[in-house]
């Protein structure tokens, strides 16, 4: 999506006025005269006496082992002795941690090793290169006659000095302008399957989330929202609660009313005491079904042309493919519920949590409470999962915490814990979606007239991140992925309806590519059945001659020879493919379902991604296969519906996961392309692994596929 990659350079325009009050520290942290032998040259990379190699981490780790990758691109350059590296959370809001296109510190949108790709690199070479002008000057003799292996500097003669015995010296070293990085052939690290440095701490359950952070005089606190989106707390009687024991406070904030007591049990037993008295507003009114009859209503009207060219024209069509496919609200629903732990003081604030946002977050807690974004602190901890949803562009889960805190007015820190309602029911959700198309055939059977229609709320507006976004006149938060898209003609015609409601929607993993994806690439299936040709073979056909289709088509190659497309399956075994681009990167993945009587089960999923250069290929092969257990649970069960204008669905009971033993194994493939540099990996598997499954059901069971979760009358497909 190469528009896309340069919309998200403007996301400093948004982002920017976030980040007011936060000093400009100096790029360079020498080690101060008087201190140990440390060795800084940036916020990043810290090298100590005994030779540990301590690397900050410019972005927050998932669970998606990005730690360990970012450790090895920077490792590789400095030519550490891995065994020596260490990784921690960044530990301040030092410019040096600020994403190198966004442009304030934030993680997202499968960037994390793509965009610090070359920072890392250089940072690593510099400090190499001082390291061996240390050792140079020791020793009397030049520079270039060293090398470097295993954080040792290594003459011709076989002398040797460890970095940490260079520390002291190199920190006085001015860094050099360009330092020289390796070529590819030189790579010791990059490109490895290393072991993930965060594998013993996590499996020991020494890690600390921020579900785990104790300190002394902790209280804790329960909160309840809005039961509908839109509500407004007329009044609440907080005599029974205060009255019940270990309850410290009953705080009203903006968005609820929070019960701060010294555990969260009691917290939570005094916030079902409370009573309160909600004005639901006009929207406590709204259904599911009412919700898409305003939806259908929008686009049967004009829309906002957000790509259009040549004149398309259905009666010059030679076969016209019509549809619609509806997507549902979806929530993230991470393992860690949502959590913050706070202390307001004169001094400022002091914030223990995971979190993507460190430095929007900050701007955030100013505007909501007037504390000075220059004196709020955040200690980041392991994040348990999040999948965009502790990206919050209002940085709602932290912000509460903190006023909750200010209103309490005591001298704890206070843990605010969601529940698992809280998170489900509590709104932004992946949006809800409505696709209509119309798509014309030419002689040849190829989309000549593409007519498309997309209703979706907006992630984008009124977030600081409106103007990154929407700068080409819609949010292209709501149509990235159909969007310049590779397949279509001459003419198109593609137009967004902006759905206005009270339900908070944000990205979610895959952003808008988990619906438009499934139905370009839905909408190429159904195609290729009408044209009578191989999906394969028909998607090669359209992108023969495209400039920027070569990696698409390099993916089609070797997806087809994984699976074996040529040869037949047998009689009981039906397959769908689908390929999709997002991320600058592109994925594919071939579905075979064993049918057995009225019973379809996975037989065999084969993945071929090519995401540039590859850091550790077995974390990128773990990225693959959450993301195909993620979106199987979409497919399978996952939705928030509207009733009574709020969430009718509450916990797993109802917003089910795909278990392990449903979740099929994966074959999955790394295509070399060419590439020169790393691009996503962790959202790009989720959107066409669904239409996979959706074309493999219908080679099955002739069903056609329109709406999610499946629901497949008469068919038992893991419990759809």
């Amino acid at each position: 999506m190469p528009r896309l990659e340069l919309t998200r350079r403007g996301f400093l325009r948004g982002a920017a006025a976030l980040t007011f009050g936060l000093g400009a520290a100096p790029s360079r942290l020498f080690a101060a005269a008087g201190e140990a032998a440390v060795f800084a040259p940036s916020a990043i990379l810290r090298i100590e006496a005994d030779d540990t190699v301590r690397i900050f981490m410019p972005h927050a780790d998932l669970g998606n082992g990005i730690y360990t990758g970012l450790a090895q691109v920077l490792a590789d350059e400095l030519d550490a002795d891995w065994k020596r590296v260490v990784t921690e959370h960044l530990d301040s809001l030092h410019p040096d941690f600020k994403h190198r296109e966004w442009g304030v510190i934030a993680t997202g949108a499968s960037t994390s090793v793509a965009n610090q790709w070359t920072n890392l690199r250089q940072t690593g070479a510099a400090a190499r290169a001082m390291l061996v002008a240390a050792a140079a000057e020791r020793w009397g003799m030049p520079a270039d006659g060293l090398r470097t292996a295993d954080s040792t500097v290594i003459a011709a003669d076989g002398r040797r000095l460890r970095y940490g015995e260079l520390t002291a010296r190199a920190a006085q070293i001015s860094p050099p302008g360009e330092p020289r990085l390796k070529q590819p052939a030189e790579f010791k690290l990059i490109g490895r399957s290393l072991p993930r440095l965060d594998r013993a701490i996590k499996s020991e359950g020494k890690a600390v989330f921020g579900i785990d952070v104790q300190l002394p005089d902790l209280l804790h606190a329960a909160i309840a929202h809005a039961p509908s989106f839109g509500a407004t707390l007329r009044a609440v009687d907080t005599s029974r609660a205060e009255a019940m024991p270990g309850v410290r406070k009953v705080v009203r904030i903006p968005t609820g009313v929070a019960v701060v007591a010294d555990s969260f049990w009691r917290a939570k037993k005094a916030l079902d005491a409370l009573v309160l008295d909600w004005d639901g507003g006009e929207f406590a009114a709204v259904s599911q079904a009412e919700l898409w009859r305003r939806y259908a209503a929008l686009a049967d009207g004009e829309g906002q042309v957000f790509e259009q060219r040549g004149k398309v024209d259905m009666a010059a069509a030679t076969q016209v493919l019509k549809g619609e496919m509806r997507f549902p609200f979806l929530a993230h629903a991470p393992m860690e519920p949502l959590n913050a732990t706070a202390r307001v003081s004169a001094d400022g604030c002091e914030i223990w949590a995971g979190t993507q946002f460190q430095g929007i977050d900050v701007g955030n807690i100013e505007k909501a409470t007037g504390i000075p974004a220059s004196t709020v602190r955040i200690h980041t901890q392991w994040l348990g999962g999040s999948f965009g949803r502790r990206a919050s562009p209002h940085g709602d889960f932290l912000v509460e915490a903190v006023q909750v805190a200010q209103a309490a007015g005591l001298p704890n820190p206070i843990k605010l814990l969601w529940q698992r309602e809280d998170d489900i029911r509590g709104g932004l959700y992946r949006p809800m979606a409505l696709h209509r198309f119309a798509v014309g055939l030419d002689a040849e059977g190829r989309p000549a007239h593409w007519r498309h229609k997309v209703v979706c709320a907006s992630i984008s507006k009124g977030t600081p991140f409106e103007a990154a976004f929407t700068g080409r006149g819609f949010d292209l938060l709501s149509v990235e992925g159909l969007v310049d898209n590779l397949y279509a003609g001459a003419n198109v015609d593609y137009r967004l309806y902006d759905a206005v409601h009270p339900v908070s929607v944000c990205w979610l993993r895959g952003e808008a590519d988990t619906h438009t994806g499934p139905v370009v690439e839905t909408i190429i299936n159904r195609l290729a059945r009408l044209a009578g040709t191989d999906p394969f073979a028909y998607r090669r056909r359209l992108l023969a001659g495209k400039a920027d289709a070569a990696r698409a088509l390099g993916v089609l190659d070797a997806l087809e020879k994984a699976a074996g497309w040529a040869t037949p399956p047998p009689p009981d075994v039906h397959r769908g493919m689908a390929v999709h681009k997002s991320f600058g990167s592109v994925c594919g993945f071939v579905v075979e379902l064993r049918k057995t009587g009225t019973r379809l089960d996975f037989h065999r999923v084969v993945a071929a991604l090519d995401c540039g250069l590859v850091i550790n290929p077995d974390s990128v092969k773990a990225q693959i296969y959450s993301a195909v257990a993620f979106a199987l649970s979409t497919l399978i069960g996952q939705q928030v519906e509207i009733e009574a204008g709020g969430a009718r669905q509450s916990n797993f009971h109802d917003y089910r996961l795909a278990t392990l033993e449903e979740t099929p194994l994966v074959e999955a493939h790394l295509v070399d392309n060419g590439l020169d540099h790393p691009t996503g990996v962790g959202e790009v598997p989720v959107s066409p692994f669904i239409p996979a499954v959706t074309e493999a059901v219908f080679a099955a069971t002739g069903i056609t596929v329109d709406s999610f979760p499946l629901r497949l009358e008469g068919y038992d497909f893991i419990g759809a």
